[in-house]
């Protein structure tokens, strides 16, 4: 960096032009309502701080602005559903330098997704969401502007807008009804086939399509899912049934129950306490099986049915 000459000679720039007040033995001393300069520490020398330093014809100015971008932390950038998290932005200077800066220097907003509000100090907040989904968040700063993409994690499976707390997976919900649609709440049938979004949900059948199709299995494979049905299984002493169903693996995260009923009569029901036997396995369902009493208040136990409930 040069010194400024001895002789009264004014500094400038494309930003500013500084003309010198005083000539002194070291150097000039100029001022402008927002700077002093002044270099005069000998002979020849050049004035610096620690936030500014000379650079020939320029006067009292370390460098321009040439963008910015916004922190990132971590890559890529994440946020929780439904939390805060503190954005922050950088400056970048024609000096090849670069700077932070404060985050209420900024001027923030949310440009896309699900984020709720980007306060004046940087603080982001992300609605839920049924699955990770990008947001966009903008900062605007001395006339540049930057966007960063932030991946909005989705951490509840169950906590999604209308969606929320039914005791039926937001992300099922969105794929058959979209994420406003109607006859979507778990008392629903909108296939008419009897059967409520929350059985078609715990039984793994499509709540659009009505189906007669019986749970399928192969071996320990489940084929398909589908309706309850009564199963014979041979041994020494005969026959014995047992009542067939498709059960979701994930069903208490949900809080889901299935209580398996018999009768002998259609009238007097009787629920069965015995844990059901895993007879084959997905990943995702499960085919299981609970065997039949052999009396129901006095009579024959000849019928059953599942129910399914949730808080």
């Amino acid at each position: 960096m040069s010194l400024l000459p001895l002789a009264a000679q004014g500094g400038t720039s494309a930003d500013y032009s500084i003309s010198p007040l005083v000539l002194d033995g070291g150097g000039v001393t100029a001022s402008s309502e927002a700077y002093t300069v002044n270099p005069s520490i000998g002979a020849g020398a050049a004035g610096a701080s620690a936030d500014y330093a000379f650079r020939d014809g320029y006067a009292g100015q370390l460098h321009d602005l040439v963008g910015i971008a916004i922190a990132a932390p971590s890559s890529p950038l994440t946020l929780d559903e439904k939390t805060t998290r503190q954005l922050g932005a950088i400056a970048f200077l024609d000096d090849a330098s670069r700077m932070d800066l404060r985050a209420d220097q900024v001027a923030w907003s949310v440009q896309s997704g699900p984020l709720s509000s980007i306060d004046s100090g940087g603080q982001a907040t992300a609605d839920s969401v049924y699955q990770d989904t990008v947001a966009v968040a903008r900062a605007s700063y001395g006339g540049f502007s930057a966007t960063g993409r932030i991946t909005v994690v989705n951490i509840g499976m169950d906590d999604f807008g209308l969606y929320s707390a039914d005791g039926i997976d937001d992300s099922w919900q969105v794929r058959y009804f979209g994420e406003t649609g109607i006859f979507s709440s778990p008392a629903s049938d909108p296939d008419f086939d009897g059967l409520s979004n929350l059985q078609e949900f715990a039984f793994g059948t499509d709540p659009m399509k009505a189906s007669g199709a019986f749970v399928l299995w192969n071996g320990a494979s489940l084929e398909a899912t589908g309706l309850p049905f009564p199963y014979a299984i041979k041994d020494g002493e005969g026959s014995k049934f047992r009542a067939v169903f498709s059960r979701r693996r994930d069903f208490a995260a949900f809080g889901l129950g299935y209580a398996i009923e018999f009768s002998g009569d259609l009238i007097s029901w009787w629920t069965s306490t015995a844990t059901p036997s895993v007879l084959a396995d997905d990943g995702e369902f499960q085919v299981v099986a609970v065997p039949y009493p052999l009396f129901v208040n006095g009579k024959q136990a000849t019928f059953f049915r599942v129910k399914v409930f949730s808080p």
